[in-house]
């Protein structure tokens, strides 16, 4: 489960104080697929950094599966991610010079065996429709197959929750529909938590739960179940 008790996070611009998360407080049951719209500026990643530990936050709490995560330091923090939380960027962040396989292997390095290792990874990729991509450089690769290995990187260390940013965002209506669906066949076949986010709102509809962000607050809290009663009041 994720909680989030009254966060709030701010950044200095020079002499201005910029308030990013206001008062935000949520929870995010086990297994849900939620989520977070809202336009630019309204503090969205800066939420799902928070979650991920990524980011400290100036007052409240954060809550990741019983963990602190605000009173982490960076090695728990970073611990934390490899136990419990897969990463989905944006921009992929694949090392250039690393094959697909390699680059899925780098979270396990340090905890297992060569042979694991490969292994774990080596499924991974399996189960996101690239074993036949695995020796390819990322330059040899398209941007679904790219965020593909984003994705096999995110699953390798069995991770009960997935915090996606903008997974879609660099890549064509077709190609982002396959990303999309394949973390959709992810959460229902594996029971793992995602959290979205996305500018498009056909995606976030897709979604059980829809939060959407405004000026850093909670502007709307919307389930599946609310969404049908509207449509047939």
């Amino acid at each position: 489960m994720i909680i989030l008790e009254h966060v709030e996070k701010s950044y200095s611009i020079g002499t201005e104080k910029v308030h990013v998360l206001n008062d935000v407080s949520l929870e995010i049951a086990d297994n849900s697929y939620v989520s977070i719209v809202g336009p630019s500026g309204s503090g969205k990643s800066t939420l799902l950094h928070t979650i991920g530990g990524l980011e400290p936050i100036d007052k409240g709490k954060i809550y990741v599966d019983g963990a602190e995560v605000h009173t982490m330091k960076d090695a728990d923090s970073a611990q934390l991610r490899l136990n419990h939380i897969g990463y989905v960027f944006q921009q992929f962040q694949l090392l250039s010079t690393a094959t697909a396989l390699e680059n899925v292997m780098m979270p396990l390095l340090t905890i297992f065996r060569s042979k694991e290792v490969r292994d774990r990874a080596e499924h991974a990729l399996e189960r996101v429709g690239l074993s036949h991509r695995m020796t390819h450089l990322p330059s040899r690769l398209s941007g679904g197959e790219q965020q593909r290995v984003a994705i096999a990187r995110a699953l390798v260390t069995n991770p009960s929750i997935i915090l996606a940013d903008e997974p879609t965002g660099n890549l064509d209506s077709k190609t982002g529909e396959n990303i999309i669906q394949l973390l959709e066949d992810i959460h229902d076949t594996h029971n793992v938590t995602i959290v979205l986010i996305t500018h498009d709102d056909e995606i976030a509809a897709r979604t059980t739960r829809r939060i959407r962000l405004l000026d850093g607050k909670i502007h709307e809290d919307d389930t599946e179940e609310n969404r049908f009663d509207k449509t047939f009041k």
